[in-house]
């Protein structure tokens, strides 16, 4: 195992750090070792691929490093497929071995660089409202607690079980995950552009059409981008070359715009950002129908700058207002010169979670996100007004892993969250975690 004292730490976005000790353990003899050697000096914080915008990882005492646990085999659970995978994988090193043996994941991220480990504690997912978080697919894992002694959890354990499940690293580090998996099966994917107020003032017969549904909307236009995904039989007969043309062009397109033309209109010229948008949907997507492997349908995107991301789990029924709710703000913001968001407000739709601390506990949700470059002016003060405009529903909770501000303040919207800290007060009683 080595240890690396005073350690600087960094995020991918660049916005949080601190200096630390850095344990990284090759296996779980190692990592029990690290928690204990680790808790003689206060405070642990477990350590993913750092893809987090909240303040889930600093600390002024030691972090745990989990980037060498990277082992996965495939097992079995009620006769099904399943996955036992440790948590320094990342899900494309997940989603690369499933694929492998004819298998996919049913939720998982679109992002493929975070740590499964990561993923889980923040109870991360795709879209689906059959489905709900990758959390909710772990059927068993390996705790680790503030003793170093191992915890085997599965459904047997009830509650404790569902906390571990979306723990935030609060209860011990997680060294392996059993996941459920699915026999690879084909979607029929539509890309369409339709007229916002078509899609928001009928957002339930679109969620009883397709299985899957993602909402995408340039600010400053007047249509979403819908990418409506269903389950068939069809074929997958591979992208042909004026496909792939296609691709590599919006690829560009995307990875150019991100990482450069955003980043210096962020900063220098942001009345100009209405401009852009009208021009956006029509660089970064195409139009039309394809088929797919589910596992390659679910991981469409590729290009991946760095930004400002805050998203928020709406109840269903709400889904409409919480859109309106954003529209409205940035085009407020807009008729006074301001133009803080100049990428892309994001939707999808999940089912409940059992995950305690799952912004879909207990209901299906819509989770919206607004995505910005890090560069944009009024950035701060946006987050905080759309913050105060998404709490404005009741049932709204945010993401943990996103940017987050006053995570404090939305403790009574998650009504496990006693049973939550009980859980944490047995296995943690010092609060070393």
């Amino acid at each position: 195992m080595e240890l690396i004292a005073n350690y600087k730490w960094r995020n991918w976005n660049d916005n949080l750090g601190c200096t630390a000790d850095l344990y990284r353990p090759c296996g779980l003899h190692d990592l029990r070792e690290a928690v204990r050697r680790a808790s003689r000096k206060g405070r642990i914080r477990p350590l993913g691929n750092s893809c987090s915008w909240s303040p889930l990882v600093p600390t002024r005492g030691s972090l745990i490093d989990l980037g060498r646990l990277r082992g996965m085999h495939e097992t079995s659970f009620d006769g099904a497929p399943a996955i036992c995978v440790e948590a320094g994988a990342t899900v494309r090193d997940l989603v690369q071995f499933t694929q492998a043996r004819g298998l996919t994941l049913i939720t998982p991220t679109i992002y493929q660089d975070i740590s499964v480990g990561g993923a889980i504690a923040v109870a991360a997912h795709g879209t689906g409202l059959h489905t709900s978080t990758m959390s909710d697919e772990v059927v068993a894992l390996t705790l680790v607690d503030a003793r170093g002694d191992v915890h085997h959890l599965s459904a047997a354990d009830g509650s404790l079980f569902d906390a571990a499940r979306c723990s935030l690293g609060a209860l011990g580090v997680v060294h392996d995950i059993t996941m459920r998996c699915w026999p690879e099966f084909h979607l029929h994917v539509e890309d369409r552009m339709i007229v916002v107020d078509d899609v928001l003032g009928n957002l339930p017969d679109l969620l009883a059409t397709y299985e899957f549904v993602e909402l995408y909307w340039f600010p400053f236009t007047d249509t979403l981008w819908c990418k409506l995904m269903r389950r068939t039989d069809e074929p997958d007969v591979g992208a042909s070359l004026a496909d792939r043309l296609k691709f590599a062009f919006t690829y560009a397109c995307t990875f150019a715009s991100c990482n450069g033309l955003l980043p210096l209109l962020g900063r220098v010229a942001p009345e100009l950002t209405p401009a852009f948008m009208q021009l956006a949907p029509w660089l970064t997507m195409t139009q039309g129908s394809a088929v797919a492997p589910a596992s390659r349908a679910f991981h469409y995107q590729r290009a991946y700058p760095r930004c400002w991301d805050m998203s928020y789990g709406v109840p269903l029924a709400d889904a409409e207002e919480a859109w309106r709710r954003t529209i409205g703000l940035i085009e407020h913001l807009a008729r006074a010169a301001s133009f803080p968001v100049n990428m892309v407000v994001h939707a999808r739709f999940i089912g409940a979670s059992a995950a305690l601390l799952a912004p879909a506990h207990g209901r299906a949700i819509c989770d919206i996100e607004v995505v910005t470059t890090r560069s944009a002016r009024d950035a701060d003060a946006f987050y905080e007004q759309w913050s105060g405009e998404m709490l404005a529903i009741p049932g709204a909770r945010p993401h943990w892993g996103k940017y987050l501000l006053h995570p404090r303040a939305v403790r009574e919207r998650y009504p496990q969250m006693d049973n939550f800290l009980a859980h944490r007060a047995a296995l943690d009683p010092d609060g070393i975690f």
